[in-house]
């Protein structure tokens, strides 16, 4: 039986729509959807303690008041954009992580392409872009037994609707509020309104169908090849800096390996042919 919890009967519709909408039924047993909270992903993680959740679940929020980027920045969300986590259970090795990062980037890109006709482009490690201008983010949360993934914690931020200017108002981290970013409306003809419910439908019928392939060696080799490709392909047209023990340098990806590390062109050093190693955030630790 399909668990729902939400703030008002809009958001109670929203979510018996998803669940009539799809192609195929949906493999999400509890749905949360709230007009605010301060994270969609520390709410998903606390239900991920009590003995009365059922998996796989799934966490909305009209806007979150402490939301939560990588490396504990935060994320700006005011009300318009899609503020979303995921909960899985998991049997995956830790190192696994990566192919599931990997596997959100292209569920999130493949929905803007398939509903706006536009293809956003991949940075290393977990940003997604459009023209150069950053619109959505991938947190990820773990827990862990003997070297296996046994629950992991998806948080999908998108600029889909929300005002631009009142997110940078939101934006504690000043090196982070002169980065570009953009919405989808901002980039649609006319600015038109993004359908947000054809967005989350589309990413939780991928994940609902290809979350299960994650077993398959084969399938996990296919992503880790894609993405690698992608983020080679577009490395010369983004702008990297890159920071080690040592110093903060200008770079470009030369090679991404399949742990998610990669080995960069220090730009800023003409006389050194040398490729720099860049260790992979991906691995159990990372928040």
């Amino acid at each position: 039986m399909i668990k729902i919890q939400c703030s008002n009967k809009q958001q109670i519709d929203f979510i018996y729509k998803l669940l009539n909408n799809s192609q195929e039924q949906l493999i999400f047993q509890e749905f949360y959807y709230f007009d605010t909270v301060p994270s969609t992903q520390e709410f998903a993680n606390t239900l991920n303690s009590d003995n009365n959740t059922n998996f796989p679940f799934v966490v909305l929020s009209e806007s979150q008041t402490g939301g939560k980027g990588r490396r504990g920045s935060n994320w700006a969300s005011p009300k318009g954009g899609i503020w979303m986590s995921m909960v899985f259970e998991s049997d995956l090795e830790t190192t696994e992580l990566f192919s599931l990062m990997i596997l959100t980037a292209f569920i999130i890109s493949e929905a803007i392409e398939s509903k706006l006709g536009v293809t956003p482009q991949i940075k290393w490690p977990n940003d997604l872009l459009i023209d150069g201008k950053k619109f959505a983010g991938i947190l990820m949360d773990t827990e862990v037994e003997t070297d296996r993934l046994t629950k992991v914690t998806i948080g999908i931020g998108i600029n889909s609707n929300n005002d631009l200017e009142e997110t940078r108002k939101q934006i504690f981290d000043e090196s982070t509020k002169k980065s570009s970013i953009t919405s989808l409306k901002s980039v649609v003809i006319d600015g038109q309104e993004i359908s947000n419910f054809e967005l989350v439908s589309f990413m939780l019928y991928k994940y609902s169908k290809l979350v299960p392939r994650l077993s398959s060696k084969l399938f996990r080799d296919e992503l880790r090849h894609l993405f690698k490709r992608k983020i080679e392909d577009s490395s010369s047209s983004l702008s990297y800096r890159f920071r080690t023990k040592n110093k903060e340098f200008a770079g470009e990806i030369v090679i991404v390996n399949d742990d998610g590390s990669i080995l960069v062109k220090n730009l800023e050093d003409s006389l050194s042919n040398n490729l720099v190693r860049i260790d992979s955030v991906f691995d159990a630790s990372m928040g």
